[in-house]
């Protein structure tokens, strides 16, 4: 979802802002490289309720986030923004052999046919993967998002006196920093496979070369987890929230919050089993791969072993840019940047 950049280009670097449920992230890159710097500002605990934040409180953290890289809402080259949620949907497609210009058309009209919404509330984009000449048809990846959730995604910006350069749908940004990032990391597969684990929802991605494109969001956060620590141990949310973040905190342990924890997790892991077998049903996927976790959650000791158990599955943490240098010293990264990283990337 590209949209039109407002102001010129320069030497500055590019953002990526992915702005959660939980907190407000940044990752600012300079161009042609894949070093960045990051920022990280919560999201008041009065505000994580239904009731969303306002675009002026969360203008005010964005730009906190840029004070804390030493750069301003007008000193970035151009801002890539993520849109996520239930409405942001990622598929793949088949479409008759057409020119490009009768896709977009050919689409909405196709769209009607997979989307579990009203094609004419949302905002559709698209990009043609491949041209099958022998089969006579077009493999298309379609992103789709309503015009509200778009609106609530840009009016922070908005507030700061600048437009997105960019707008991407969270599971493509993260498929990109994966692509990216994981290359790097290991090559121990073709297969390239994230769980971005958010406050409220969650993304699964998968790409490989050659296959489809897969892309499903889970109603598992790390907002159930919390939830589940607190009705166990009939305790405040706050209580089970605090525990998340605490050094010693680890799925590992004996303790009841541990356990209930634990409880929480195979649930996720049940999701993650249907998600994969469903796949299986739709193309190949190769033996020796790892599940990669990203998102604040996946900072929790204990969650990569007991998804593993559960899947049968290598699973590691994803952190993008703690390989990289900011200032000299190690950047301060962390899971929670992986939609920012990639959406940095579309750009840097």
């Amino acid at each position: 979802m590209r949209r039109v950049m407002r102001w010129g280009v320069g030497s500055g670097p590019w953002a990526g802002l992915d702005i959660g449920a939980w907190s407000v992230k940044l990752v600012a890159l300079q161009p042609g490289a894949t070093r960045g710097r990051c920022a990280e500002a919560l999201i008041p605990r009065g505000a994580t309720g239904d009731e969303p934040p306002s675009a002026a409180v969360l203008a005010g953290l964005v730009d906190d986030c840029m004070t804390r890289i030493e750069q301003s809402p007008r000193s970035f080259r151009g801002i890539s923004v993520g849109v996520s949620g239930p409405d942001v949907i990622v598929k793949q497609l088949s479409l008759p052999l057409m020119d490009d210009g009768e896709v977009a058309g050919a689409l909405r009209y196709e769209a009607r046919k997979h989307l579990p919404f009203d094609v004419d509330s949302l905002v559709l984009d698209h990009q043609v993967l491949a041209r099958n000449l022998a089969e006579r048809k077009l493999d298309v990846l379609l992103a789709t998002v309503s015009q509200h959730r778009l609106d609530l995604a840009l009016a922070p910006l908005r507030v700061l006196g600048v437009e997105a350069g960019i707008v991407d749908a969270a599971p493509l940004a993260l498929a990109n920093a994966l692509g990216v990032a994981g290359a790097r990391e290991s090559a121990d597969s073709d297969a390239r496979l994230l769980l971005d684990i958010g406050h409220k929802g969650s993304w699964l991605t998968l790409r490989q070369p050659g296959q489809p494109f897969f892309a499903r969001r889970l109603d598992w956060g790390g907002a159930h987890l919390a939830q589940a620590v607190a009705s166990a141990l009939d305790v405040p949310l706050e209580r089970a929230e605090a525990w998340k973040a605490e050094p010693g905190a680890s799925l590992a342990h004996d303790g009841p919050e541990a356990a209930a924890a634990r409880q929480a997790v195979a649930v996720l892991g049940e999701e993650l089993r249907r998600s994969l077998a469903f796949y299986r049903t739709q193309a190949l996927l190769p033996e020796g791969f790892t599940l990669r976790l990203a998102g604040g959650a996946a900072r929790l000791s204990g969650l990569s072993d007991r998804l593993g158990e559960i899947l049968g599955l290598p699973v590691a943490t994803f952190s993008p840019l703690d390989a990289h240098e900011r200032g000299g010293r190690p950047a301060a990264g962390g899971p929670q940047y992986a939609q920012a990283y990639g959406l940095a990337l579309r750009a840097a």
